[in-house]
C-alpha cells in the first residue's frame, strides 16, 4: 500500500473509532440514572422474590436499583426515620404497628400461604409419641412460637379454636426457630408452630405436621406478609413509590413462575445450603393484596388481644395516590 493510501486508511480507521466511541458515550449519557431504594429485610424465603427481581433486571427496568439491608426487627424504626424507603414484615406486625399509632401503609404484597394442607409455610409440629393428633390436643400443652403475641402465636390460637379447643388453655413460650426444634427433640416442649425452612427440618427430624393453621382461617391462599413504608414517605415521593410497587409486583409474578430460580437465590442471602433450599416449601408469590386476608388477620388479632381494634383495609393499604 502506498504511503498516502496508508495514511488515508489509518485516518479513516481512527475517525470510525472516534465516532464509535462518541456514539457509545452519547448512548451511555442518555441512559437514565438509577434511583437507589433502600430496603430492610429479614433474610427469609419470602423476600427471595425481590433479590431475584433485582438480579434479572426488573428493578432496573423501572429505573431503580435495590439495596437490601438486613433488618432483624422488620425495619419499622428505619422506615419511620426515612433511613429505609421500605421494609418487609408479617402482615400482623404491620397491623399492630398501626394499632399503636405508627403511620405505616402496606405498599405491596409479600408472600402468601400455599392453601395446601400438610404442605404449607406455617404448620404445627408434634411427636407421634406425644399423642397430639390435632390442634385441639394442644390444650394444656407447651407450644413454642418465635415471638409472643406475634403471627405464629395468632396462628396457633386460630388453629386450636377452629378445631374446637380453647386457645387460652395452651401455654405458648418464645423460642427462636432453631432452639424450638431442639427443645422439641429434647422433650422440653410438646409442639412447635414452625415456619419454613424449619418446618421441613422438623418433618425430617420426625415431627410431622398435626395442623395447617392458615387452612383453619381460610380455604383460600392467604397473604401473610407485606412490604410497607410510611405515610410521610408516600406523600413526599408518590411517583417513586409507584415505580417501586410496580417493580415489586413484577418481581413477585416472576418468582411465582420461576420457583427453581427462587431456590437458587436462597443460599445467597440466607444460611441455607442448596440441599435444604431444594426441598423446602415455597410460599406463593402474588401481587394482589386480598381484602379477605387483611380482614381475617384483623379479626383474629382483635379476638386474641393482639389488636385493640379492627383494622380498616382502605386505611392500611396504599391506594397509589
Amino acid at each position: 500500500m502506498k504511503p498516502d493510501s496508508l495514511r488515508r486508511s489509518l485516518a479513516g480507521m481512527l475517525a470510525a473509532a472516534a465516532l464509535g466511541a462518541g456514539l457509545a458515550s452519547a448512548a451511555h449519557a442518555q441512559e437514565p440514572k438509577l434511583v437507589t431504594v433502600n430496603a430492610g429485610f429479614v433474610p427469609v424465603t419470602d423476600v427471595a422474590a425481590l433479590y431475584l427481581g433485582e438480579e434479572v433486571g426488573i428493578f432496573k427496568k423501572h429505573g431503580l436499583q435495590l439495596k437490601a439491608n438486613v433488618a432483624s426487627t422488620g425495619a419499622v424504626p428505619a422506615v419511620m426515620s426515612g433511613e429505609f424507603h421500605f421494609g418487609f414484615t408479617a402482615l400482623v406486625n404491620i397491623l399492630q404497628a398501626r394499632d399503636k399509632g405508627l403511620p405505616l401503609k402496606i405498599l405491596a404484597a409479600g408472600s402468601a400461604s400455599t392453601a395446601v394442607k400438610g404442605a404449607d409455610v406455617t404448620m404445627i409440629h408434634a411427636s407421634p409419641a406425644s399423642g397430639i393428633r390435632s390442634a385441639k390436643d394442644l390444650e394444656g400443652k407447651t407450644v413454642s412460637v418465635n415471638a409472643l403475641n406475634g403471627l405464629l402465636q395468632m396462628m396457633g390460637k386460630a388453629a386450636v379454636k377452629a378445631d374446637g379447643g380453647d386457645p387460652n388453655k395452651v401455654r405458648f413460650i418464645e423460642l427462636g426457630f432453631a432452639e424450638a426444634l431442639a427443645a422439641l427433640q429434647a422433650g422440653k416442649t410438646d409442639a412447635m408452630v414452625g415456619a419454613e425452612p424449619f418446618g421441613t427440618a422438623a418433618i425430617a427430624a420426625g415431627f410431622p405436621p398435626i395442623s395447617s393453621p392458615y387452612q383453619a382461617m381460610s380455604s383460600n391462599s392467604m397473604l401473610t406478609s407485606g412490604y410497607f413504608t410510611s405515610e410521610p414517605q408516600l406523600k413526599a415521593h408518590p411517583e417513586l413509590f409507584k415505580k417501586l410497587r410496580a417493580a415489586i409486583n413484577e418481581s413477585l409474578e416472576y418468582a411465582q413462575q420461576h420457583p427453581d430460580a427462587v431456590r437458587q437465590q436462597l443460599p445467597k442471602f440466607t444460611r441455607l445450603g442448596a440441599d435444604v433450599a431444594a426441598k423446602l416449601i415455597l410460599p406463593r408469590y402474588q401481587a394482589a393484596i386480598p381484602r379477605e386476608s387483611v380482614e381475617l388477620f384483623s379479626k383474629a388479632g382483635n379476638e386474641f388481644g393482639m389488636l385493640s381494634k379492627p383494622a380498616i383495609y382502605d386505611a392500611v393499604v396504599w391506594n397509589g395516590q
